[in-house]
C-alpha cells in the first residue's frame, strides 16, 4: 500500500480535513467517480476494453493491494426520468425525484429514487440546519424513508446526499405529488407543494450500463461500473461517460486502510488519458484521505 507524501505532510503539520464529525448513523456508501472522454466510447466494446486495461495495469502494479474480475460482459440498458413540479419547486429545494427503468431477467423493473443533496455530513444530520426542504435530522426518516448517506467523490470535491430507493415491478409514472408520496412518505415534510400538484418529466436520458466489474482493495469488496449516457436511444455519440468505484460501509465500521488504499487507486486512475479533466482540473489530494465522518 502506498500513502501519498502529501498526506503525511498534512498530518505532520497538524492539518486535518474540515469534515471531522461523529460516525454517520445511517447506511453509508462512498463512490469515486471519473468522467471519461466520450470519443473512447463511440465503440462501447472498445471503451470497456480500455477500462479493463487500466484495471489490469493497477493489478500488475506491486504498489497496490488491488484485484479485479469482470464477468461475461453483462450489459443492461436504463431509462431515467427526473420529475419536478411545474414551477421547479423540488430542484429549488435540492431534491431529485427519479424513476429508473430497466429490464431484469426479461422483466421490466422500475427503481424509484428520492435524493436530497445536503453537501456535507453536518448539514445532513445536525438539527440546526433546518431547511424548507426537509426538517432534518435525517434520523427522523430512518423508519419510514430508509434514507442512506452517500458520499460521491469527484476529482477535486466531494458531494454528500441522503437518498432512498424502492424497486417495483413494471413501469411507473408520476402524474401528481400525491402519487410520489405513496412511495416516499418523507415528502409530506416538503413545504410549498400539495398532493394534487402536477409532476412533469423535466429531464430524461438513456444509459448503457456495464456493472459486472468486481474489485478487491486491501481485501475489501468494491463494485466497479461503467455508464455510457445518451440523449436518445438511437444516438451514436454519448453525452457523458463515467467510471465509478463504489464501496459500502461494513457493519462494524470503515476499514481505514482500505479507504486510504482506494483513494490512492482512484488518484492513479485520474492520471489516465481517458480522464476528461486530466490537465484541466488539478486533483485535490487531501480529498482522497478519509475523514472520520466518511
Amino acid at each position: 500500500m502506498r500513502i501519498n507524501v502529501w498526506f503525511c505532510l498534512l498530518i505532520l503539520f497538524g492539518f486535518e480535513p474540515a469534515l471531522v464529525q461523529a460516525d454517520a448513523p445511517l447506511k453509508h456508501s462512498k463512490e469515486y467517480q471519473i468522467v471519461l472522454k466520450n470519443e473512447y466510447f463511440l465503440s462501447r466494446t472498445e471503451g470497456v476494453r480500455r477500462v479493463i486495461d487500466l484495471l489490469q495495469a493497477l493489478e500488475d502494479n506491486p504498489e497496490f493491494d488491488f484485484k479485479y474480475k469482470t464477468g461475461p460482459n453483462k450489459i443492461r440498458q436504463r431509462y431515467t426520468k427526473r420529475y419536478d413540479t411545474l414551477n421547479g419547486r423540488l430542484q429549488t429545494l435540492n431534491l431529485k425525484l427519479m424513476v429508473e427503468q430497466s429490464t431484469v431477467a426479461g422483466q421490466l423493473q422500475s427503481k424509484l429514487k428520492v435524493k436530497y443533496n445536503c453537501m456535507d455530513v453536518d448539514v445532513c444530520y445536525n438539527p440546526k440546519h433546518i431547511t424548507s426542504a426537509f426538517p432534518y435530522p435525517a434520523l427522523w426518516y430512518e423508519s419510514v424513508g430508509k434514507m442512506k448517506l452517500e458520499a460521491d467523490v469527484h476529482q477535486n470535491y466531494t458531494k454528500y446526499a441522503l437518498s432512498s430507493a424502492i424497486k417495483v415491478a413494471g413501469a411507473v409514472n408520476f402524474a401528481t405529488v400525491g402519487e410520489a408520496k405513496r412511495y416516499f412518505k418523507g415528502l409530506d415534510h416538503v413545504k410549498g407543494i400539495s398532493n394534487t400538484e402536477a409532476l412533469v418529466v423535466v429531464y430524461e436520458h438513456y444509459e448503457w450500463v456495464f456493472d459486472d466489474i468486481n474489485l478487491k482493495v486491501n481485501g475489501d469488496r468494491v463494485r466497479g461500473e461503467v455508464v455510457v449516457r445518451y440523449a436518445k436511444t438511437d444516438s451514436a455519440t454519448p453525452t457523458k461517460v463515467e467510471l465509478s468505484l463504489k464501496i459500502k460501509k461494513p457493519k462494524k465500521g470503515w476499514h481505514y486502510e482500505t479507504l486510504v488504499e482506494l483513494g490512492q487507486v482512484y488518484y492513479e486512475l485520474l492520471q489516465s488519458d481517458m480522464n476528461l479533466f486530466k490537465g484541466r482540473m488539478e486533483p485535490c489530494k487531501n480529498f482522497y484521505r478519509p475523514a472520520d465522518s466518511d
